[in-house]
C-alpha cells in the first residue's frame, strides 16, 4: 500500500508541476506587417505635375513642380494609447511610387496615426543620414541651423498674367510638423493590412492659416514667419484611407 500511495503521489506532483509550467507559459503575441501608400490629389483633384491648373484658399492660380519631404516618427494609437512605434525615416519625392512597410507590428484594430513631417531635434542633424543624392539635396545650410529640409513644395503661379515661381521650404527644428490622421487599421496576426496616405497640397496653402502667395511671399526658406505658417498647415495635410 505504502508503494501505491508513494506512486499516486509523485503523479500527482508531475501532474501539477506539468500544469504550473503550462500556466507559466506567455504566448507570444500575434503580429502582422502594415503596408503604406503615399498618394496625392488637389482638394479631390488629381494631382497633374507642372500644370498651372490649381487654385488655393487664397485664390492663387498655381502648378506643383516639386514635393519632396520626409516622413519619421511613425506611432499608431488605440483609444488614446500609443500601441506600436517606428524610428524609421522615409524620404519620399512625389513623383516617385511611394510604398514602405512596417513589420511585427501587434495584431489589433487601430484608430489613429501619428508622425513627423521632417526630422525632430535628435534626427535632423546635418550629414547625419546616409549620403545619397536625395538626402545631400534636402540639406539645409550649416550657416542656417544645419540639418535638413523638412518639406521642399515647388512649381508656378499666375500673378496677374505673369508666371512666377514659388519654393514653400521648411526645415530648422522650429517648425517640425507633427502630422496625423484618424484610422480604421485592422492588423490581423501573420498578414499583412494595407492603407494609404494622402496627401491634398492644398492644405499647405489653408488650414488655420490661408497663404497667399501674392502677399505673404513665395520664398519661405530662412523666414521664420512664413514657414511657421506652413509648418502649422502641415499638421492635417494627409487624410488615411
Amino acid at each position: 500500500m505504502k508503494y501505491v500511495l508513494t506512486g499516486v503521489m509523485l503523479a500527482a506532483m508531475a501532474f501539477t508541476s506539468c500544469r504550473k509550467e503550462k500556466e507559466n507559459v506567455i504566448p507570444a503575441p500575434l503580429t502582422g506587417n502594415l503596408a503604406v501608400n503615399v498618394d496625392y490629389h488637389v482638394d479631390g483633384k488629381q494631382l497633374y505635375f507642372d500644370s498651372l491648373i490649381y487654385t488655393n484658399a487664397a485664390g492663387n492660380q498655381y502648378s506643383v513642380t516639386k514635393v519632396h519631404y520626409y516622413l519619421s516618427r511613425f506611432r499608431l494609437y488605440k483609444e488614446g494609447s500609443v500601441k506600436y512605434a517606428s524610428d524609421t525615416i522615409i524620404y519620399v519625392d512625389a513623383e516617385k511610387a511611394m510604398n514602405f512597410s512596417f513589420r511585427n507590428v501587434p495584431a489589433m484594430t487601430y484608430d489613429s496615426m501619428s508622425f513627423h513631417i521632417g526630422l525632430d531635434e535628435a534626427q535632423n542633424k546635418s550629414n547625419s543620414l546616409p549620403a545619397t543624392a536625395e538626402n545631400v539635396n534636402m540639406g539645409w545650410p550649416d550657416v542656417m541651423g544645419g540639418g535638413y529640409h523638412f518639406l521642399k513644395l515647388e512649381g508656378h503661379w499666375l500673378d496677374s498674367s505673369k508666371k512666377l515661381g514659388y519654393a514653400m521650404h521648411i526645415g530648422n527644428n522650429g517648425f517640425l510638423v507633427r502630422a496625423g490622421a484618424k484610422a480604421n487599421i485592422e492588423v490581423n496576426g501573420g498578414k499583412t493590412a494595407n492603407c494609404k496616405l494622402m496627401m491634398n497640397i492644398n492644405e499647405w496653402f489653408a488650414h488655420p492659416n490661408t497663404y497667399n502667395l501674392a502677399a505673404d511671399g513665395v520664398y519661405s526658406m530662412g523666414n521664420a514667419p512664413l514657414m511657421k505658417k506652413l509648418s502649422e498647415n502641415g499638421g492635417d495635410v494627409f487624410g488615411l484611407e
